[in-house]
């Protein structure tokens, strides 16, 4: 576990408004999304799915941004592109499915916490690897904003 800064990137995204009980219907997203900037651009990095507001309760509802680092810019249809700034975050790899990426978000909130580290309301999940058909193989880099 480590605290990095990571780079601005440009992204084609969607935005929603969920609650964690919710969040396997956007899985469908992360294909189209995907789909639209390889058809476009360079995809130039893996699925992001970027939390706001999240406190970890399943019923509280919180943004959902689910993007692509694409390079360059074009006109699409269905999704939105920006530029994500640099982002400071503590990461850590989770190997495993994702239902129990649970483990490595209280992993982490006991190194902020041990190392009084303050957070933001931001937290990214990049995926790595998905295997849908073996999900112990799925690699998700989590990340806790900090300031």
């Amino acid at each position: 576990m480590q605290v990095r800064i990571h780079p601005a990137v440009t992204v084609l995204y969607s935005t929603h408004k969920t609650t964690l009980k919710e969040l396997n219907q956007f899985n469908k997203f992360s294909k189209e999304v995907y789909s639209d900037a390889a058809n476009h651009s360079f995809v130039s990095g893996p699925v992001y799915w970027i939390y706001r507001g999240s406190d970890g309760s399943p019923d509280t509802q919180f943004t959902l941004e689910i993007a692509v680092p694409i390079q360059g810019f074009f006109n699409s249809s269905k999704f939105s592109i920006k530029e994500l700034a640099p982002f400071k975050a503590v990461v850590h790899r989770h190997l495993g499915p994702r239902d129990s990426l649970c483990i490595s978000y209280g992993e982490i909130m006991e190194f902020v916490e041990i190392n009084r580290i303050p957070i933001k309301d931001e937290y990214r999940e990049i995926f790595l690897n998905v295997d849908f058909e073996q999900p112990h193989n799925n690699i998700t880099e989590v990340q806790v904003g900090t300031f």
